[in-house]
């Protein structure tokens, strides 16, 4: 395919962070050389041996910061205030710690997260700066200095769960919503006060990025994905030492040196792979994912956390509800087609997360004994119902993909509007389907004092353009009843086919008053509404984004709220710092000036 793709081609190949020649020898060279026209081929890589070995006919080594430089790159991160004079005031020390860093930007930005906690004060400086830990001995030379001592300062409960990224392959984007059950079901987090064991982990996983042990993806404005640092991951993965392994366990020669192993993350080429019997084992994760005979599941009875992921997991034993430990069970992505009624023996279970299994329709009555259940991930899966009970789970937290009503063939009553308001402690709801749900559900959302992410779906295409009045009436007076609490952080509406928004978005003062609180909002193909809400005097709005909002045509004045009297009396969008407007097909026109002074703006 490569060789029909690039014939008589000219073609510049950029390979990015190379860590085995071979992705050059073996896999694309012959391809490239026998058929292009004309080739150049630009590799990086921190090892020169492997640019030698792949025969490079220029390397061009890459300098090192200059103190000056890196002492610039050390205030952007410790002097956020831009106040020039700490900076002088502490330039002497800083541009000795600078050099201790050898001109390394991720040893500099880790070393600036360790400054940022300390007082802005020479004493704490000095102490950074002659501290032990730049001379340890016994690790590897390019884990010693400003790496190790960065580590070396994070609390206790920060460096377990910075170790527990050493579980995911090089190159990994991490997910905050994962991380953060992830490391409440290893024990890692705590509730303190009144924060829930989720803020705290959110927080820590904040700090984390603060520190520069984490680096987030800037295409995401609320920092909810990130990656970590080459270096920093192979410090993770050297002190997580002998309990943690990651790769083909059938490629270890011995046993006897897994046997400390707690955490198995399984890589492999193989077609199925065979899990040893270890008795020590807390935490099985499938990456690749390859086939595995689930029967061996049942014979891990200290796991705590299970990950089977992939088209290759097709079944699930009996035998899974003997695992009375376990506190995450992740079956995402699988081709299962049920769930054994024996699930509801994880009396324990605090995540159970079922996304994007396509194949999935029914899950087992028995998932309303999981008394302890935290979160409940269903989203892009195609159940026909939710079990009725579900309201008992007194403990849910997060609910993602949540279909209310219906009932199945076999005779059971799905989910209703009632069991969902007794779910008092959400601070995550994402509901499916809406326009099945009565419209005779006030208060559901309202008096959900801990929400803070609400995402409100119909059924995408459900009306097919051939849509009725009676059904655009009945959905709008649904969604006029799913008024959310003031608390709410961060709202999406999905495929809302009403010809007007909720009454309470309407108006400046009606959408102030229930979004007081927003942050962020997002409006996906709500094709139907001509008219965009007030929404510019949402007080704390950072991000917005309208997508398909095919009957749009005009953007006027009111979309910013505010009230003209010869002159405008308020600000519009006072916070905003992203706007999007995606797949608007029918706009035409933009004019938000009113009155004499209104300009019209080709859209």
């Amino acid at each position: 395919m490569i060789c029909d793709l690039l014939h008589e081609k000219s073609l510049f190949l950029v390979l990015d962070d190379v860590w085995n020649e071979n992705v050059w020898i073996d896999l694309v060279k012959n391809s490239i050389e026998g058929t292009t026209k004309k080739c150049r081929v630009l590799v990086t890589t921190r090892d020169i041996s492997i640019a030698k070995k792949m025969r490079a006919t220029y390397i061009h080594p890459v300098n090192k910061l200059s103190t000056d430089v890196g002492w610039e790159l050390l205030c952007k991160k410790v002097f956020t205030n831009n106040n020039t004079q700490d900076m002088q005031r502490l330039k002497d020390i800083g541009m000795k710690i600078v050099e201790k860093c050898d001109g390394l930007p991720v040893a500099i930005k880790a070393i600036a997260g360790l400054l940022i906690t300390k007082s802005q004060n020479k004493k704490d400086w000095e102490n950074v700066l002659k501290s032990d830990a730049w001379t340890i001995k016994g690790l590897p030379e390019e884990l010693q200095g400003a790496l190790y001592l960065s580590y070396e300062a994070l609390p206790s409960a920060l460096k377990h769960c910075f170790l527990y990224c050493a579980l995911y392959p090089r190159g990994h984007e991490f997910s905050l919503e994962d991380l953060v059950c992830h490391w409440i079901a290893e024990g890692y987090i705590e509730a303190k006060g009144n924060a829930s064991m989720e803020d705290v982990a959110k927080s820590y996983y904040m700090e984390l990025i603060c520190r520069s042990f984490l680096q987030p993806n800037p295409q995401y404005a609320d920092m909810s994905i990130c990656t970590i640092h080459d270096l920093l991951r192979a410090l993770a993965e050297f002190f997580a030492g002998d309990e943690s392994f990651l790769g083909d366990p059938q490629e270890v020669q011995s046993i006897e040196s897994m046997k400390k192993l707690r955490r198995l993350t399984v890589t492999s080429n193989r077609e199925s792979v065979n899990i040893p019997h270890l008795h020590c084992l807390r935490s099985l994760r499938l990456w690749t994912p390859p086939s595995l005979n689930t029967q061996v599941i049942g014979n891990l009875k200290h796991l705590r956390l299970l990950f089977l992921n992939g088209g290759m997991i097709e079944n699930i034993p009996d035998s899974i509800g003997d695992l009375v430990h376990l506190r995450l069970l992740d079956l995402e992505g699988t081709c299962i087609h049920n769930l054994p009624d024996s699930l509801g023996n994880l009396i324990n279970l605090q995540f159970l997360l079922l996304n994007d299994c396509e194949f999935l329709h029914i899950i087992p009555k028995s998932i309303t004994k999981l008394y302890n259940l935290r979160w409940l991930r269903l989203y892009n899966t195609p159940l026909n119902y939710v079990p009725k009970g579900i309201g008992k789970l007194e403990h849910l937290h997060y609910v993602k993909g949540l279909t209310i009503g219906n009932s199945g063939d076999d005779g059971e009553e799905g989910c209703n509007s009632e069991e969902l308001q007794m779910l008092e402690k959400l601070s995550y709801l994402s509901v499916r389907n809406l326009e099945k749900l009565s419209d005779k559900s006030s208060s559901i959302l309202s008096s959900k004092i801990h929400l803070r992410e609400l995402r409100l779906c119909c059924t995408p295409n459900y009306t097919n353009e051939h849509i009725q009045q009676q059904e655009m009436d009945k959905i709008v007076q649904v969604f006029d009843e799913l008024c959310p609490p003031p608390c709410l952080e961060k709202l999406l509406i999905d495929s809302f086919f009403g010809g007007r928004y909720p009454k309470w978005m309407l108006s400046s003062t009606s959408i102030t008053t229930a979004l007081q609180e927003l942050i962020y909002l997002a409006l996906t193909n709500c094709s139907n509404c001509p008219h965009l809400p007030q929404l510019g005097q949402l007080p704390q709005l950072k991000y917005l984004r309208i997508e398909g909002a095919a009957a749009v045509v005009s953007i006027g004045p009111e979309f910013l709220g505010i009230k003209y009297n010869g002159e405008p009396t308020e600000i519009a969008f006072p916070k905003l710092e992203t706007l999007l407007f995606i797949n608007m097909s029918n706009w035409e026109e933009w004019s938000l000036i009113s009155g004499r002074r209104r300009r019209r703006q080709r859209a």
